[in-house]
Protein backbone atom coordinates (compact mmCIF):
# COMPACT_ATOMS: atom_id res chain seq x y z
CA UNK A 1 0.00 0.00 0.00
CA UNK A 2 1.17 3.55 -0.72
CA UNK A 3 0.99 6.15 1.96
CA UNK A 4 -2.00 8.21 2.06
CA UNK A 5 -0.07 11.45 1.75
CA UNK A 6 1.63 10.06 -1.38
CA UNK A 7 -1.42 9.31 -3.25
CA UNK A 8 -3.27 12.12 -5.32
CA UNK A 9 -6.13 12.81 -3.17
CA UNK A 10 -9.97 12.49 -4.60
CA UNK A 11 -11.92 15.51 -5.10
CA UNK A 12 -13.80 17.46 -2.29
CA UNK A 13 -17.67 16.07 -1.65
CA UNK A 14 -19.67 18.67 0.28
CA UNK A 15 -21.58 18.09 3.32
CA UNK A 16 -21.59 14.16 4.82
CA UNK A 17 -19.07 12.32 2.69
CA UNK A 18 -22.59 9.14 2.95
CA UNK A 19 -25.43 11.71 2.06
CA UNK A 20 -28.16 9.95 1.27
CA UNK A 21 -27.31 6.44 3.28
CA UNK A 22 -29.70 7.27 5.51
CA UNK A 23 -33.31 9.12 6.23
CA UNK A 24 -33.39 11.97 8.52
CA UNK A 25 -35.86 10.06 10.57
CA UNK A 26 -34.31 8.35 13.32
CA UNK A 27 -36.27 4.83 14.06
CA UNK A 28 -35.01 4.57 17.68
CA UNK A 29 -36.49 4.12 21.02
CA UNK A 30 -37.53 7.63 22.58
CA UNK A 31 -34.77 8.58 25.25
CA UNK A 32 -32.59 5.93 24.46
CA UNK A 33 -29.10 6.30 23.10
CA UNK A 34 -26.64 4.26 21.58
CA UNK A 35 -23.29 3.36 22.80
CA UNK A 36 -19.50 3.89 21.82
CA UNK A 37 -17.01 1.43 23.27
CA UNK A 38 -13.53 3.37 22.58
CA UNK A 39 -9.84 2.94 23.71
CA UNK A 40 -9.77 6.73 23.17
CA UNK A 41 -11.98 7.51 25.20
CA UNK A 42 -10.15 5.83 27.53
CA UNK A 43 -7.23 7.47 27.29
CA UNK A 44 -6.76 11.26 29.19
CA UNK A 45 -5.23 13.70 26.45
CA UNK A 46 -8.06 11.81 24.20
CA UNK A 47 -11.32 11.90 26.37
CA UNK A 48 -11.83 15.39 25.52
CA UNK A 49 -11.45 14.81 21.40
CA UNK A 50 -14.55 11.69 21.48
CA UNK A 51 -16.81 13.50 23.86
CA UNK A 52 -16.96 16.52 21.25
CA UNK A 53 -17.49 14.13 18.81
CA UNK A 54 -20.40 13.04 21.06
CA UNK A 55 -21.46 16.22 21.86
CA UNK A 56 -22.03 17.59 17.86
CA UNK A 57 -23.57 14.05 16.86
CA UNK A 58 -26.27 14.61 19.40
CA UNK A 59 -26.57 18.15 18.31
CA UNK A 60 -26.74 17.94 15.05
CA UNK A 61 -28.94 14.87 15.23
CA UNK A 62 -30.92 14.85 18.77
CA UNK A 63 -29.54 11.14 19.17
CA UNK A 64 -27.19 11.11 22.33
CA UNK A 65 -23.96 8.44 22.32
CA UNK A 66 -23.06 6.93 25.53
CA UNK A 67 -19.63 6.41 25.78
CA UNK A 68 -17.42 3.31 27.29
CA UNK A 69 -14.25 3.48 27.79
CA UNK A 70 -11.55 0.78 28.11
CA UNK A 71 -8.28 0.54 27.62
CA UNK A 72 -6.45 -0.13 24.55
CA UNK A 73 -4.81 -3.18 25.61
CA UNK A 74 -8.05 -4.65 27.17
CA UNK A 75 -10.60 -3.94 24.50
CA UNK A 76 -10.92 -7.62 22.80
CA UNK A 77 -11.24 -8.91 26.17
CA UNK A 78 -13.43 -6.66 27.07
CA UNK A 79 -15.39 -7.11 23.53
CA UNK A 80 -15.93 -10.56 23.84
CA UNK A 81 -16.45 -10.93 27.56
CA UNK A 82 -19.33 -8.58 26.36
CA UNK A 83 -20.02 -10.87 23.46
CA UNK A 84 -20.68 -13.96 26.04
CA UNK A 85 -23.21 -12.15 28.69
CA UNK A 86 -25.21 -10.49 25.42
CA UNK A 87 -23.99 -7.16 26.14
CA UNK A 88 -22.17 -5.74 23.41
CA UNK A 89 -22.41 -2.30 23.01
CA UNK A 90 -23.65 -0.52 19.41
CA UNK A 91 -20.40 0.59 18.07
CA UNK A 92 -16.91 -0.12 19.26
CA UNK A 93 -13.21 1.17 18.22
CA UNK A 94 -10.54 -1.24 17.06
CA UNK A 95 -7.59 -1.19 16.01
CA UNK A 96 -7.15 -2.94 12.43
CA UNK A 97 -5.37 -5.71 13.52
CA UNK A 98 -8.07 -6.95 15.45
CA UNK A 99 -10.56 -6.77 13.02
CA UNK A 100 -9.41 -10.60 11.50
CA UNK A 101 -10.39 -12.25 14.71
CA UNK A 102 -13.45 -10.19 16.24
CA UNK A 103 -14.94 -10.20 12.30
CA UNK A 104 -16.04 -13.66 13.16
CA UNK A 105 -18.70 -12.52 15.66
CA UNK A 106 -22.26 -13.09 14.16
CA UNK A 107 -23.28 -9.80 16.18
CA UNK A 108 -20.77 -7.75 13.44
CA UNK A 109 -22.91 -5.34 11.63
CA UNK A 110 -22.00 -5.90 7.27
CA UNK A 111 -22.10 -2.30 6.53
CA UNK A 112 -21.68 -3.18 2.67
CA UNK A 113 -25.84 -3.62 3.08
CA UNK A 114 -25.87 -1.05 6.37
CA UNK A 115 -24.35 1.86 4.37
CA UNK A 116 -23.87 0.29 0.97
CA UNK A 117 -20.93 -0.76 -0.35
CA UNK A 118 -20.59 1.94 -3.79
CA UNK A 119 -21.08 4.71 -1.40
CA UNK A 120 -18.17 3.47 1.02
CA UNK A 121 -16.11 3.25 -2.05
CA UNK A 122 -17.01 6.54 -3.35
CA UNK A 123 -15.66 8.18 -0.07
CA UNK A 124 -12.95 6.33 1.14
CA UNK A 125 -9.92 5.06 -0.79
CA UNK A 126 -9.75 1.23 -1.75
CA UNK A 127 -6.64 0.79 0.47
CA UNK A 128 -8.32 2.89 3.33
CA UNK A 129 -11.34 0.90 2.91
CA UNK A 130 -9.29 -2.47 2.72
CA UNK A 131 -8.56 -2.08 6.73
CA UNK A 132 -12.34 -2.68 7.35
CA UNK A 133 -12.64 -5.53 5.23
CA UNK A 134 -12.48 -9.33 5.71
CA UNK A 135 -13.32 -11.85 3.49
CA UNK A 136 -15.02 -9.57 1.08
CA UNK A 137 -17.43 -7.70 3.56
CA UNK A 138 -16.98 -4.52 4.77
CA UNK A 139 -17.02 -5.17 8.51
CA UNK A 140 -16.17 -1.56 10.04
CA UNK A 141 -16.00 1.78 9.35
CA UNK A 142 -12.04 3.47 9.40
CA UNK A 143 -11.96 6.21 11.61
CA UNK A 144 -8.51 7.38 11.56
CA UNK A 145 -5.50 5.81 9.19
CA UNK A 146 -1.32 6.33 9.04
CA UNK A 147 1.66 4.09 9.81
CA UNK A 148 3.36 2.76 12.28
CA UNK A 149 7.22 4.17 12.12
CA UNK A 150 10.09 5.59 14.02
CA UNK A 151 10.64 8.92 16.05
CA UNK A 152 13.13 11.11 17.47
CA UNK A 153 13.51 13.34 20.31
CA UNK A 154 14.96 16.08 18.74
CA UNK A 155 16.19 17.25 22.03
CA UNK A 156 17.47 14.24 23.51
CA UNK A 157 19.41 14.01 20.08
CA UNK A 158 20.65 17.14 20.62
CA UNK A 159 21.82 16.63 24.15
CA UNK A 160 23.55 13.55 23.46
CA UNK A 161 25.32 15.30 20.39
CA UNK A 162 23.67 13.03 17.44
CA UNK A 163 22.13 13.59 14.56
CA UNK A 164 19.47 11.89 12.13
CA UNK A 165 21.12 8.25 12.19
CA UNK A 166 19.60 6.03 9.19
CA UNK A 167 21.79 2.49 9.72
CA UNK A 168 21.32 0.38 12.32
CA UNK A 169 25.39 0.76 12.91
CA UNK A 170 24.31 4.10 13.19
CA UNK A 171 21.30 3.98 15.59
CA UNK A 172 23.45 1.85 17.89
CA UNK A 173 26.34 4.86 17.96
CA UNK A 174 23.66 7.13 18.77
CA UNK A 175 21.82 4.95 21.13
CA UNK A 176 25.14 4.65 23.46
CA UNK A 177 25.66 8.07 23.03
CA UNK A 178 22.37 9.09 24.75
CA UNK A 179 23.14 6.88 27.31
CA UNK A 180 25.94 8.56 28.19
CA UNK A 181 25.03 11.63 27.99
CA UNK A 182 21.66 11.86 29.12
CA UNK A 183 21.27 10.04 32.66
CA UNK A 184 18.22 8.25 33.85
CA UNK A 185 17.18 7.81 30.07
CA UNK A 186 16.12 4.59 28.01
CA UNK A 187 18.29 5.44 24.94
CA UNK A 188 16.10 3.62 22.38
CA UNK A 189 12.00 2.72 24.29
CA UNK A 190 11.09 -0.26 22.56
CA UNK A 191 8.22 -2.17 23.66
CA UNK A 192 9.06 -4.94 25.76
CA UNK A 193 5.91 -5.61 27.65
CA UNK A 194 2.11 -6.47 26.03
CA UNK A 195 1.35 -8.86 23.38
CA UNK A 196 -0.59 -6.06 21.92
CA UNK A 197 2.91 -3.68 21.40
CA UNK A 198 6.05 -6.16 21.59
CA UNK A 199 4.92 -7.53 18.14
CA UNK A 200 4.72 -4.42 16.02
CA UNK A 201 8.66 -3.25 17.24
CA UNK A 202 9.74 -6.97 16.71
CA UNK A 203 7.96 -7.01 13.13
CA UNK A 204 9.99 -3.78 12.00
CA UNK A 205 13.15 -5.47 13.13
CA UNK A 206 12.23 -8.45 11.40
CA UNK A 207 11.77 -6.61 7.81
CA UNK A 208 14.55 -4.55 8.57
CA UNK A 209 17.02 -7.75 8.25
CA UNK A 210 15.15 -8.59 5.46
CA UNK A 211 13.05 -11.43 7.02
CA UNK A 212 9.25 -12.16 7.24
CA UNK A 213 7.27 -14.02 10.45
CA UNK A 214 4.53 -14.79 8.60
CA UNK A 215 3.63 -14.70 4.55
CA UNK A 216 0.63 -14.24 3.12
CA UNK A 217 -0.07 -18.18 2.52
CA UNK A 218 -0.13 -18.29 6.22
CA UNK A 219 3.71 -19.79 6.05
CA UNK A 220 5.55 -19.04 9.26
CA UNK A 221 9.37 -17.75 8.24
CA UNK A 222 10.66 -16.22 11.24
CA UNK A 223 13.28 -19.42 12.21
CA UNK A 224 15.20 -17.39 9.53
CA UNK A 225 18.88 -15.59 9.35
CA UNK A 226 17.15 -12.78 9.40
CA UNK A 227 14.66 -13.53 12.40
CA UNK A 228 17.55 -14.42 14.59
CA UNK A 229 19.60 -11.44 13.55
CA UNK A 230 16.97 -9.06 14.31
CA UNK A 231 16.87 -10.90 17.99
CA UNK A 232 20.72 -11.22 18.62
CA UNK A 233 20.33 -7.28 17.57
CA UNK A 234 17.81 -6.92 20.43
CA UNK A 235 19.49 -9.28 23.43
CA UNK A 236 22.55 -7.12 22.43
CA UNK A 237 21.02 -3.64 22.77
CA UNK A 238 19.30 -5.30 26.20
CA UNK A 239 22.31 -5.98 27.32
CA UNK A 240 24.44 -2.86 26.75
CA UNK A 241 21.12 -1.08 28.60
CA UNK A 242 19.89 0.94 25.39
CA UNK A 243 16.81 -0.46 25.96
CA UNK A 244 14.58 -1.20 29.18
CA UNK A 245 12.59 -4.39 30.60
CA UNK A 246 8.75 -4.24 30.95
CA UNK A 247 8.17 -1.16 28.49
CA UNK A 248 4.67 -0.71 26.97
CA UNK A 249 3.69 1.96 24.68
CA UNK A 250 2.37 4.17 27.33
CA UNK A 251 5.91 4.06 28.93
CA UNK A 252 7.63 4.57 25.82
CA UNK A 253 5.07 7.42 25.12
CA UNK A 254 5.94 9.12 28.73
CA UNK A 255 9.40 8.55 28.64
CA UNK A 256 9.60 10.12 25.73
CA UNK A 257 7.55 13.13 26.36
CA UNK A 258 9.00 13.93 29.44
CA UNK A 259 12.44 13.81 27.37
CA UNK A 260 13.93 10.20 29.10
CA UNK A 261 13.90 8.76 25.52
CA UNK A 262 15.93 9.45 22.64
CA UNK A 263 13.79 7.27 19.81
CA UNK A 264 10.67 5.00 20.12
CA UNK A 265 7.99 3.27 17.44
CA UNK A 266 4.81 4.30 17.48
CA UNK A 267 1.57 5.79 15.13
CA UNK A 268 1.77 9.47 14.27
CA UNK A 269 -0.65 10.05 17.59
CA UNK A 270 2.93 10.11 19.22
CA UNK A 271 2.75 13.77 18.49
CA UNK A 272 -0.51 14.15 20.18
CA UNK A 273 0.88 12.50 23.13
CA UNK A 274 3.98 14.43 23.05
CA UNK A 275 1.95 17.26 23.88
CA UNK A 276 -0.04 16.11 26.77
CA UNK A 277 2.40 13.80 28.61
CA UNK A 278 5.25 16.74 28.29
CA UNK A 279 2.84 19.52 29.18
CA UNK A 280 4.43 21.70 26.28
CA UNK A 281 1.18 21.54 24.70
CA UNK A 282 1.97 22.67 20.65
CA UNK A 283 5.55 23.71 22.29
CA UNK A 284 6.27 19.88 22.25
CA UNK A 285 5.98 19.73 18.21
CA UNK A 286 9.50 21.42 18.32
CA UNK A 287 11.52 17.87 19.60
CA UNK A 288 8.65 15.35 18.12
CA UNK A 289 10.65 14.24 14.77
CA UNK A 290 9.96 11.47 12.64
CA UNK A 291 12.50 9.89 11.24
CA UNK A 292 13.11 7.18 8.66
CA UNK A 293 13.30 2.94 10.67
CA UNK A 294 16.93 1.85 10.42
CA UNK A 295 18.16 0.37 7.63
CA UNK A 296 20.99 -2.40 7.26
CA UNK A 297 23.11 -0.09 4.98
CA UNK A 298 22.92 3.11 3.13
CA UNK A 299 20.39 2.83 0.19
CA UNK A 300 17.78 -0.16 1.74
CA UNK A 301 14.30 1.02 1.72
CA UNK A 302 13.44 1.38 5.37
CA UNK A 303 9.83 0.10 6.32
CA UNK A 304 6.89 0.83 8.41
CA UNK A 305 3.61 -1.11 9.37
CA UNK A 306 -0.22 -0.29 7.96
CA UNK A 307 -2.06 1.43 10.75
CA UNK A 308 -5.45 2.50 11.65
CA UNK A 309 -8.49 2.96 13.95
CA UNK A 310 -11.87 1.72 12.85
CA UNK A 311 -15.27 1.56 14.39
CA UNK A 312 -17.42 -1.87 14.05
CA UNK A 313 -21.50 -2.13 14.22
CA UNK A 314 -22.84 -5.08 16.36
CA UNK A 315 -26.88 -6.21 15.70
CA UNK A 316 -29.32 -4.44 17.51
CA UNK A 317 -32.37 -1.85 17.82
CA UNK A 318 -29.46 0.91 16.99
CA UNK A 319 -28.49 -0.58 13.96
CA UNK A 320 -31.86 -2.53 12.70
CA UNK A 321 -32.30 -0.89 9.22
CA UNK A 322 -30.74 1.76 6.80
CA UNK A 323 -32.49 5.01 8.47
CA UNK A 324 -30.91 3.42 12.46
CA UNK A 325 -29.71 5.98 14.38
CA UNK A 326 -26.32 3.48 14.36
CA UNK A 327 -25.69 4.14 10.64
CA UNK A 328 -26.54 7.78 11.21
CA UNK A 329 -23.46 7.77 13.94
CA UNK A 330 -21.61 5.87 11.18
CA UNK A 331 -22.07 8.90 9.00
CA UNK A 332 -21.28 11.35 11.43
CA UNK A 333 -17.70 9.12 12.00
CA UNK A 334 -16.88 9.61 8.09
CA UNK A 335 -18.54 13.38 7.76
CA UNK A 336 -16.12 16.62 7.11
CA UNK A 337 -16.63 17.87 10.16
CA UNK A 338 -15.09 14.62 12.19
CA UNK A 339 -12.60 13.69 9.43
CA UNK A 340 -11.29 17.59 9.38
CA UNK A 341 -10.92 17.55 13.24
CA UNK A 342 -10.61 14.52 14.60
CA UNK A 343 -7.87 12.65 13.05
CA UNK A 344 -5.63 15.54 12.97
CA UNK A 345 -6.16 16.48 16.70
CA UNK A 346 -4.88 12.81 17.30
CA UNK A 347 -1.80 13.67 14.67
CA UNK A 348 -3.26 10.93 12.17
CA UNK A 349 -4.91 10.97 8.62
CA UNK A 350 -8.45 11.16 7.72
CA UNK A 351 -9.28 8.54 5.92
CA UNK A 352 -12.07 10.03 3.23
CA UNK A 353 -10.75 11.64 0.07
CA UNK A 354 -12.48 15.21 0.87
CA UNK A 355 -11.21 15.23 4.11
CA UNK A 356 -7.48 14.37 3.10
CA UNK A 357 -7.62 17.90 0.87
CA UNK A 358 -8.35 19.91 3.79
CA UNK A 359 -6.05 22.74 4.59
CA UNK A 360 -5.29 21.18 8.06
CA UNK A 361 -4.20 17.79 6.65
CA UNK A 362 -2.32 20.13 3.09
CA UNK A 363 -0.61 22.66 5.54
CA UNK A 364 0.88 20.24 8.38
CA UNK A 365 4.60 20.20 8.25
CA UNK A 366 4.04 17.42 10.66
CA UNK A 367 2.08 15.04 8.35
CA UNK A 368 4.50 15.71 5.01
CA UNK A 369 7.65 15.08 7.62
CA UNK A 370 5.89 11.81 8.57
CA UNK A 371 5.02 10.95 5.14
CA UNK A 372 8.89 11.76 4.15
CA UNK A 373 9.92 9.20 6.74
CA UNK A 374 7.44 6.52 6.51
CA UNK A 375 9.03 4.46 3.96
CA UNK A 376 7.18 1.55 2.67
CA UNK A 377 4.14 0.86 4.73
CA UNK A 378 3.97 -3.09 4.88
CA UNK A 379 0.82 -5.01 6.05
CA UNK A 380 0.32 -6.39 9.72
CA UNK A 381 1.55 -9.91 9.38
CA UNK A 382 0.47 -11.68 12.27
CA UNK A 383 -2.52 -9.03 12.43
CA UNK A 384 -4.46 -10.02 9.38
CA UNK A 385 -5.08 -13.37 10.84
CA UNK A 386 -8.36 -14.53 12.76
CA UNK A 387 -5.40 -16.49 15.69
CA UNK A 388 -3.56 -13.26 15.40
CA UNK A 389 -3.68 -13.00 19.87
CA UNK A 390 -2.32 -16.22 20.04
CA UNK A 391 0.38 -15.60 17.48
CA UNK A 392 0.94 -12.16 19.16
CA UNK A 393 1.33 -13.81 22.69
CA UNK A 394 4.05 -16.31 21.54
CA UNK A 395 5.74 -14.06 19.66
CA UNK A 396 5.97 -11.39 22.70
CA UNK A 397 6.86 -14.58 25.23
CA UNK A 398 9.73 -15.43 22.95
CA UNK A 399 10.61 -12.00 22.40
CA UNK A 400 10.65 -11.31 26.61
CA UNK A 401 12.34 -14.83 27.12
CA UNK A 402 15.37 -13.66 25.11
CA UNK A 403 15.51 -10.09 26.50
CA UNK A 404 15.39 -11.35 29.58
CA UNK A 405 18.21 -14.13 29.08
CA UNK A 406 15.98 -16.92 30.16
CA UNK A 407 16.74 -18.02 26.48
CA UNK A 408 19.35 -17.71 24.06
CA UNK A 409 18.00 -15.48 21.16
CA UNK A 410 18.30 -18.36 18.40
CA UNK A 411 16.33 -20.72 20.94
CA UNK A 412 13.78 -18.16 21.39
CA UNK A 413 13.15 -17.94 17.49
CA UNK A 414 13.28 -22.09 17.09
CA UNK A 415 10.50 -21.86 20.06
CA UNK A 416 8.99 -18.82 18.13
CA UNK A 417 9.00 -20.92 14.80
CA UNK A 418 7.37 -24.30 16.55
CA UNK A 419 4.54 -22.81 18.77
CA UNK A 420 3.54 -20.36 15.71
CA UNK A 421 3.09 -23.09 13.18
CA UNK A 422 1.25 -25.11 15.48
CA UNK A 423 -1.08 -22.54 15.87
CA UNK A 424 -1.52 -22.23 12.31
CA UNK A 425 -1.99 -26.03 12.17
CA UNK A 426 -4.85 -25.80 14.70
CA UNK A 427 -6.36 -22.61 12.79
CA UNK A 428 -6.71 -24.29 9.67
Amino acid sequence: MVHLTRRRFGGLMAGSVLAGAVSARPAFAQGANLSFMSFSFAEDPNRPLVQKVLDDFKAQSGIGVDPIGSAWGDMQKNLLLRQRSKTLPTTAQLSERWLPALATLPEIVDLDQAIGRAKLEAAIDPSVLAMAQVGGKTVAIPLITGSIGMLANKEVLEKAGVGDPKTLTEVRAALLAIRDKVPNSVPFAFATKNPNSIPLDFMIMVWTHGGRIIDENGKVLVNSDAGRAAMAVLTGLMKDRLMAPELDRPDSRRLFAQGASGFYIDAPQARSFARSFSGRGDAADAFVLPVTTPVLKAGDTPRSIQWGHLVCAFKGAGMDGADAPGVKWLNHLLSDGVQGSFPPALSALPVTKSAQKLPIVQNDAFFKAWAAATGVPLTNEIGIWSNAPELSTILSEEVQAALLGQKAPDAAIASMQTRMEASMAKRG
